[in-house]
């Protein structure tokens, strides 16, 4: 019996084979270079593997060697969480108020910020999603997104 991928009960979509493939690999094995990838999504700065890239936007930070090892992908998360992932194109960070506008720009959400952000809202976003720069405005002065007034 084949094992199932460990996305399977995330709520990230359906498993699946993606570019013909169909079999779940070992997370472990899952090294292609994706510095063209972090590049291309303004993470250039950030030093990842494969499945690193994978477990964050996943909101998987913490595991021990073991849990790597015993975790299974399928093709289908594979592809859509490492370098085949593209970014949605409005803010999405947690507490930006405002209406959803398409961002351009190179303002993302690393993996410094996605991991405070899974802490202080408890809300796994993408790393490499975009995020609107607080000073950033639009027609007639109005503050796109305000930023969340945190302890007070």
């Amino acid at each position: 019996m084949e094992e199932e991928c460990f996305l399977h009960d995330r709520n990230i979509g359906e498993c699946g084979s993606d570019r013909g493939t169909s079999a779940c690999v070992s997370l472990c094995d899952c090294n292609d270079d994706v510095s063209g990838h972090l590049a291309g999504n303004h993470l250039s700065r950030e030093c990842l593997a494969e499945h690193q890239l994978i477990l964050a936007r996943a909101g998987l930070f913490h595991l021990t060697d073991d849990q790597l090892r015993s975790m299974k992908i399928c093709p289908k998360h594979r592809h859509n969480l490492g370098r085949f992932w593209r970014p949605v194109r409005s803010c999405q960070y947690p507490m930006h108020g405002g209406r959803p506008r398409n961002i351009k720009g190179n303002r993302v959400i690393n993996l410094q910020t996605a991991k405070e952000i899974q802490t202080l809202y408890d809300k796994t976003v993408h790393i490499g999603s975009r995020k609107l720069h607080v000073q950033q405005k639009i027609r007639h002065n109005k503050i796109m997104c305000k930023p969340a007034i945190v302890g007070g």
